[in-house]
């Protein structure tokens, strides 16, 4: 790829449209807000898919990182596509003299076939300055991620509910602010939530303070982490509880599948020898999540989870009164099937 010849710093906002304007050899995402550096990546990822970077290396660098990985990659010819990403993921900004002489090599002589791309937690300002940085500024961009200000969040919750959908009232809006506190991975869990206790429907005030404070309509959550973690009695106590509660059956159901099917992608990937932590990463599985989505893929397969797909289907026809099944009965076992009890892995349906 093609270098600017000068020392680019862009915002996120323009990433996207600069690429398509200017294709670089690298790009450097660097930023506290892992939300926002990883989706700035995720961007990244897509548009190098759509330019046809359909093979793919990660490397996730610590102290004890061989760079000469990074040089061997950059030389070596992808064995199943013609162009690459190579995805370079730092645990600190702060690198050694190694690190600096390896990026400085890979920069020498980039292959127009290759694109790489680091991410990384915030790079000092000094660091920027040194001439090992210029030169990686020289040959692509550098795209500092800042977070969200208490100034900026409104609009930030505002644009991330037109994304999926949505539309809120300023009393809405502010009530979002509240809860979340300038966590923006908050923020984002909160929204997904809306966007399915909404069903399409605009945010008012009301609305949202009721989503927020109603905990047994998110107990559903909590309901699938238990399952997924093996906590297998408190997650049916949980599906009691919301059933005493007349809460809906099917809007269960899609919260559980759903979970199945993020889950059947990742084991996927796994299975293919990816990383667990790098493929959670992918998925958008930050934070405490991580633990508990991790225990589950260790403990299911692919052709687990698509089993347990089926059964979420035979549920969803018992809501329609397509067969005989007890629906609530059946969520049960479903739940223990996830919390990976034996009996209910190994029973046959009738």
């Amino acid at each position: 790829m093609s270098s600017p010849c000068k020392q680019v710093q862009i915002k996120t906002d323009q990433l996207l449209a600069q690429l398509q304007k200017q294709p670089v050899s690298v790009i450097w995402i660097a930023g506290d807000e892992t939300l926002l550096v990883q989706e700035s990546c995720d961007a990244v990822r897509k548009f190098a898919r759509e330019q046809g970077f359909s093979d793919r290396e990660v490397y996730s660098v610590n102290s004890q990182f061989d760079w000469n990985m990074l040089l061997e990659a950059g030389n070596s010819l992808s064995l199943f596509a013609d162009r690459k990403l190579i995805d370079l993921r730092l645990s600190s900004a702060k690198l050694d003299n190694n690190a600096k002489k390896a990026l400085q090599g890979y920069l020498e002589n980039p292959s127009e076939d290759n694109l790489l791309l680091i991410s990384s937690p915030r790079v000092e300002k000094a660091s920027t300055q040194a001439k090992w940085f210029r030169q990686i500024e020289a040959a692509g961009y550098f795209v500092p991620v800042w977070p969200i200000s208490n100034q900026q969040l409104p609009g930030w919750i505002r644009q991330r509910l037109r994304s999926q959908g949505m539309n809120a009232d300023d009393q809405a809006v502010q009530i979002l602010c509240q809860r979340i506190e300038g966590n923006l991975l908050a923020a984002a869990q909160e929204i997904d939530k809306l966007s399915l206790l909404s069903e399409g429907k605009d945010l008012d005030a009301q609305t949202v303070a009721r989503a927020v404070a109603d905990s047994s309509r998110f107990n559903v959550f909590s309901l699938i982490d238990d399952a997924l973690q093996g906590h297998c009695s408190r997650a049916l106590n949980i599906l009691q509880h919301l059933q005493a509660e007349g809460e809906d059956a099917l809007k269960i159901l899609n919260f559980v599948c759903r979970e199945i099917r993020n889950l059947i992608a990742m084991a996927a990937q796994v299975e293919k020898g990816q990383n667990i932590n790098n493929v959670m990463q992918q998925n958008r599985v930050w934070g405490k999540r991580m633990p508990v989505v991790g225990m589950a893929l260790s403990k299911h397969d692919s052709i687990a989870l698509e089993t347990m797909l089926e059964h979420a289907a035979r549920i969803d026809q018992s809501v329609k009164g397509l067969n005989r099944l007890n629906t609530w009965d059946e969520l049960s076992s479903l739940l223990m099937k996830i919390a990976g009890n034996d009996l209910a892995l190994n029973q046959e349906l009738h």
